[in-house]
């Protein structure tokens, strides 16, 4: 019997709330652990942070991490390809809005949350976005 968010390995599970993803400069809301590891995808796992030194930086999420690029170095290049003979680059603004673009693509195609993309290619700016594309998708 699969649980209400169609997940059959997991029908005792609840769905954990969602975190909106307005916020860039500060702290992302943690969902509530006491564990450090869980074989669920749905279950949140406790961060190990430390006292002082690099585990002691807040932590932020992918997306936010990308904004505070965007905000920095918006017009700056963030991806270059050549296609037949010519570079083409994309600014991480760019990026940005194509990235968006696809998370939008995927959810529109049916992803769900906590479901995998599969995404074969070669080394490329579409394979980037893709990815990207992925995470925001959730």
């Amino acid at each position: 019997m699969a649980s209400k968010h169609g997940c059959p390995c997991c029908p005792k599970t609840k769905e954990p709330q969602s975190v909106p993803l307005w916020r860039i400069n500060g702290p992302a809301p943690l969902a509530p652990a006491d564990e450090l590891w869980s074989t669920s995808r749905h279950k949140a796992v406790r961060l190990r942070m430390e006292g002082s030194g690099p585990a002691s930086e807040t932590p932020i999420t992918i997306h936010q991490l990308f904004l505070q690029t965007v905000n920095t170095y918006g017009d700056h290049p963030a991806l270059a390809s050549k296609k037949e003979g010519q570079w083409e680059t994309l600014t991480w603004r760019q990026y940005y809005g194509q990235c968006r673009a696809a998370a939008k693509s995927f959810l529109k195609l049916g992803l769900e949350r906590y479901h995998g993309v599969g995404i074969l290619g070669f080394n490329s700016p579409e394979w980037f976005i893709s990815d990207i594309g992925c995470i925001f998708a959730g």
